[in-house]
């Protein structure tokens, strides 16, 4: 696993307690410019409590995934093919999982063992930097977090040598139960030389509603063969 996805999967899978909406439908746009190419992705996520996230992909492509626990299904309806893939440890729920974090105190840091080390204002952002647990320490660096009014609007995470491997910026905010969380999140990822920005909006987004029948009751046509994969 390389650094830069550690990092992702630290900012993004984090493990939620306390009072959470039991579902979420929410549209996505996510942009990806490397180097000379841009890749734009558009769909529709749903969310049912405690780990379930249904995603349809409606641009460049159809696609549908679906992510319950360790087990990940993606199916291409136009191409009739299907895969089941089971992972060892937890599965990342992207587009669903940010806004749950952000919805903890400390954004589930303390969860998976970060220890909060020291912090400092700067104008009106606190930024608090968080240490690794031990076992993260080889493959992992500091944690940093930017508080503005409350409002969480910067995050960073750094390799052990301390060399900046994702930094984040949140932006516009909504509310739910007292808790904010961002409908834009801009991204860069630095993998040596290389540099990603990623750009994700939210819109249309809904808690605590009774989700469609065609995502309860989805299952994939017994027409087309599903490849087994685990990894």
């Amino acid at each position: 696993m390389t650094l830069t996805i550690l990092a992702t999967f630290l900012i993004l899978n984090i493990s939620l307690t306390g009072q959470m909406p039991d579902t979420i439908s929410l549209r996505f746009e996510r942009k990806i410019i490397a180097e000379n190419s841009t890749e734009i992705v558009k769909g529709i996520s749903y969310y049912k409590a405690p780990q379930k996230l249904h995603i349809e992909v409606q641009h460049p492509l159809k696609q549908i995934m679906v992510i319950e626990n360790n087990i990940t299904t993606i199916y291409y309806p136009i191409e009739k093919k299907a895969f089941r893939i089971k992972s060892k440890g937890p599965v990342q729920m992207p587009f669903i999982q940010s806004i749950l974090s952000a919805m903890k105190d400390d954004y589930g840091l303390s969860d998976i063992g970060y220890t909060l080390t020291r912090s400092e204002k700067k104008g009106n952002t606190l930024y608090t930097y968080w240490d690794p647990p031990k076992e993260y320490k080889k493959q992992m660096g500091r944690f940093i977090i930017g508080i503005e009014n409350g409002l969480i609007s910067y995050s960073e995470a750094l390799d052990p040598k301390g060399k900046t491997v994702v930094k984040s910026i949140y932006k516009k905010h909504m509310e739910l139960n007292g808790k904010f969380f961002p409908l834009e999140i801009q991204s860069e990822i630095i993998e040596g030389s290389k540099k990603t920005n990623e750009y994700i909006i939210y819109s249309d987004v809904k808690f605590n509603i009774s989700l469609p029948q065609e995502v309860i009751n989805f299952s994939i046509p017994n027409s087309v063969p599903i490849k087994e994969i685990e990894w």
